[in-house]
């Protein structure tokens, strides 16, 4: 991608006390699994004013700075390590440290961060508080265990009955979407579906279009993951005894992953072929999906 001058900032108001914007990633490039553009949150709650994965805009956006100067943010927090995001305009300095420099911010985040990033552009100035499922953040805000096993910490805003996610969910042609893991059916689903526990009344989503309503999430639960399904991930993997086990269970073999129009047994192929992704087990995948295809 060649950098723009100048990002796209869009501003939302979702109600009083809930905003987000929008802009370009400063590192987004052709190929990605996520779009170019994506969302920082700003939730009033109680007395506090937090800010969740942010991508700080240039200094002359003057909309996102004159809510900040008129109620400054008094805690940010990072849902998902790979969220850890620079400035818009000055890709050495973490928007977390940005934030903490400017107003005093108290921070939270995950218990790991994506270790290609920190080795690229060093660690964030300031360590956060380690957020721990279930115990409640300052204002109320409630965090949940990432429904993938993938250290992401969604959270729930009861103040405006609003659930927000890093990558756990998604937005695809339309559709809000579940986020791929290799634990889809044991642990994604249950959880998600117990946060319909929950009264919420919408979810935002960090990438694609990013407000949906209850409706939507419940769809979501009843549509394949996003952009394959659990067969394809543990085909891909070169996991045996998961394969058999999901097969066993009624997956199905025949399924097309959403980015590649490929079947878990082509996953499996494509994987025995390159070299960074071929494991042990691949020839023992593909040679047990051939032969179930074929009793099919």
């Amino acid at each position: 991608m060649t950098k723009r001058s100048a990002p796209n900032v869009q501003v939302i108001d979702l109600e009083p006390g809930l905003w987000l914007w929008r802009l370009e990633h400063p590192h987004w490039s052709e190929g990605e699994d996520w779009p170019e553009v994506v969302t920082s949150v700003c939730v009033d709650a109680g007395t506090e004013r937090w800010v969740i994965d942010p991508l700080l805009p240039p200094d002359d956006t003057t909309e996102v700075w004159r809510r900040f100067a008129e109620r400054p943010p008094t805690a940010v927090v990072i849902l998902i390590g790979d969220h850890l995001r620079e400035t818009w305009s000055d890709q050495t300095v973490w928007s977390v440290d940005a934030l903490v420099d400017r107003y005093g911010c108290r921070t939270f985040g995950p218990n790991a961060f994506d270790q290609d990033m920190i080795k690229k552009w060093g660690r964030p100035k300031v360590e956060g508080q380690q957020i721990v499922p279930g115990r409640e953040l300052p204002g109320g805000l409630l965090p949940f265990r990432d429904v993938r096993g993938w250290a992401e910490t969604p959270l729930y805003l009861p103040q405006h009955r609003t659930l927000v996610f890093g990558d756990g969910m998604t937005e695809r042609a339309g559709s809000l979407r579940v986020w791929m893991s290799p634990t889809h059916e044991e642990r994604a689903l249950p959880d998600l579906r117990a946060m319909l526990a929950l009264p919420f009344e919408r979810v935002i989503v960090s990438h694609g279009e990013p407000v949906h309503s209850r409706e939507a999430f419940e769809r979501a639960l009843d549509l394949p993951p996003w952009p394959a399904t659990s067969l394809h991930i543990a085909a891909w993997r070169g996991d045996l005894d998961q394969v058999r086990r999901l097969v066993h269970l009624g997956a199905d073999l025949t399924a097309l992953s959403d980015n590649s129009g490929l079947t878990p047994l082509e996953w499996a192929v494509n994987a025995s072929e390159n070299e960074g992704s071929r494991a042990p087990g691949h020839d023992e995948v593909i040679a047990y999906l051939t032969s179930v295809m074929k009793q099919d």
